[in-house]
């Protein structure tokens, strides 16, 4: 009896093992589904086996319809559009009361799993409030980005996340006395609007800083040429990579972006006409696969 329990347990550590194995070599797999049916058009998310407190939580509000009225409340056309805020709240406070009530989710970042076209992550506060980069476990969006990302704005987006950082050591490497004409003529150049040679004398100060911050251990906002190529392809928002947690995608109705990047908004990305969440059912990949397949 003990040598069966022994072979059991071992059948079942082995079986653990391998499962886990899969899940780090393909953090991509998809078992669970969500059906979402809204005012502006239905769609359904798989959910990355990748990224297992992200997966749990959604399904766990899907299946218990807590979405349900929830409100689309901000679209930036070629960006993202945001769900599940209720009527009478703004982002901002929910943010914030969900961050002080511990309504989180520890971030799950993943090489392998890109704010991609399509796409599906989770909201958070930004900044030194939340270093750790937790999710908030209620408000999600949709990635949608640009259909036809080219090189350029890809290094743009790298330029953007690694500004800050940049900033504070051009700052105090300009603020040293021998360095006051370097500064001056910077000073000089954005008086005149000459942005062309501004920014050329901008670079060049970049790349002075730039050992200064390797030596100081600073991690510096990159993509990876393997990642550059998946974006040119696809599409997305690259400087959400590492920003926000990227849980799902759409595998059923991507026509739901074509529909949000029309919704006229105000100036506060609000839409004009009301968007809601009718309803959300889970789905297991089997019965996903009757269903669509």
């Amino acid at each position: 009896m003990k040598k069966l329990l022994r072979i059991l347990f071992g059948c079942y550590v082995a079986a653990f093992f391998l499962q886990s194995c899969s899940v780090l070599h393909n953090p991509l797999k998809i078992k669970n589904y969500v059906e979402i049916e809204t005012t502006a058009g239905n769609f359904v998310i798989g959910l990355y086996e990748g990224t297992p407190s992200h997966r749990d939580n959604f399904m766990q509000k899907s299946s218990s319809q807590l979405y349900n009225g929830a409100l689309m409340y901000n679209a930036v056309r070629n960006g993202d559009y945001s769900f599940g805020l209720q009527r009478g709240f703004a982002e901002g406070d929910m943010l914030a009361a969900d961050l002080a009530s511990d309504r989180t989710l520890p971030a799950e970042f993943n090489e392998k799993i890109l704010p991609l076209r399509g796409t599906v992550a989770m909201k958070r506060v930004e900044g030194a409030k939340n270093p750790q980069k937790m999710s908030d476990a209620n408000l999600f969006f949709l990635v949608d980005g640009s259909k036809n990302l080219d090189i350029h704005e890809i290094k743009a987006s790298v330029a953007i996340r690694n500004r800050d950082t940049y900033k504070i050591y051009i700052d105090k490497f300009l603020a040293l006395p021998e360095n006051k004409a370097l500064k001056d003529s910077l000073g000089a150049l954005r008086s005149m609007s000459t942005m062309k040679q501004y920014n050329e004398l901008y670079a060049t100060v970049m790349k002075k800083v730039k050992p200064q911050i390797e030596n100081d251990g600073v991690e510096l906002f990159s993509i990876s040429e393997k990642n550059i190529d998946k974006y040119l392809e696809r599409g997305g928002v690259p400087m959400f990579e590492d920003f926000y947690t990227v849980f799902g995608e759409i595998v059923v109705g991507m026509d739901i972006l074509d529909k949000l990047s029309k919704v006229e908004t105000d100036l506060n990305r609000t839409p004009k006409k009301e968007i809601s969440i009718v309803s959300t059912n889970v789905l297991k990949k089997k019965d996903f696969k009757k269903k669509y397949k």
